[in-house]
C-alpha cells in the first residue's frame, strides 16, 4: 500500500489504471490507497446503487480492459436480475448490457480531480481487483459537473461514509 501511495505522491494526477499498470497491482488496490478520495460501499448494495444511478440522466460510462478505454455518454436504465445476471436495456438509451454481478468484489465512490477538473464516479471492480466499469457524473455544456447528479452522488456516498 505504501508503494502505491508513494507513486501517487510522486505522480500527481496519474490515472489509477495507469498507476496499477506501472506498479503491476490491481486497480482496486490503487483506489483503496486514495486517502480521502474513495469511499467503499458493500457490493451487496450494487442493485440499490444502480437504481439510484438510473435516475441521474446522461452519465459517462467507462469500461477498460488491457488494451481499451471505452467511453459512452448515456442514461443507465434500471436493471433487473435474470438468468444469473443484472441486465439493463432501453429502447431509448444507447447503453445496455449484462452485468455478471456475482463476479463483483468492490464498489467505490471516487472523488478525484482528473485533468485539473473535479471528477466524481462510482467504480465497480471484480473480485480480482480489475475495473468492471465506472460511472462518472456527467458534465454540462461548459464542462462543469451536472449539479443534480453531483448532489445525488454526494448524497448516495454519504450513506457509506464512516
Amino acid at each position: 500500500m505504501q508503494e502505491i501511495k508513494n507513486y501517487l505522491n510522486d505522480n500527481k494526477g496519474a490515472a489509477t489504471v495507469m498507476t496499477a499498470r506501472a506498479l503491476n497491482v490491481p486497480e482496486r488496490d490503487v483506489i483503496r490507497a486514495l486517502e480521502g478520495e474513495a469511499v467503499e460501499a458493500p457490493v451487496s448494495d450494487f442493485a440499490d446503487i444502480m437504481k439510484d444511478i438510473s435516475e441521474w440522466g446522461e452519465v459517462l460510462i467507462i469500461v477498460t480492459n488491457g488494451s481499451v478505454i471505452f467511453e459512452v455518454k448515456s442514461e443507465l436504465t434500471e436493471g433487473r436480475f435474470s438468468h444469473g445476471m443484472y441486465n439493463i436495456h432501453s429502447d431509448t438509451a444507447p447503453a445496455g448490457g449484462h452485468f455478471m454481478s456475482d463476479r463483483f468484489g468492490s464498489i467505490f465512490f471516487v472523488s478525484r480531480p482528473f485533468m485539473g477538473k473535479e471528477s466524481l464516479s462510482v467504480q465497480v471492480y471484480d473480485k480480482d481487483g480489475a475495473a468492471a466499469f465506472k460511472v462518472h457524473v456527467g458534465r454540462d455544456k461548459n464542462g462543469e459537473l451536472k449539479q443534480n447528479q453531483k448532489t445525488r452522488f454526494l448524497t448516495l456516498r454519504q450513506g457509506y461514509m464512516q
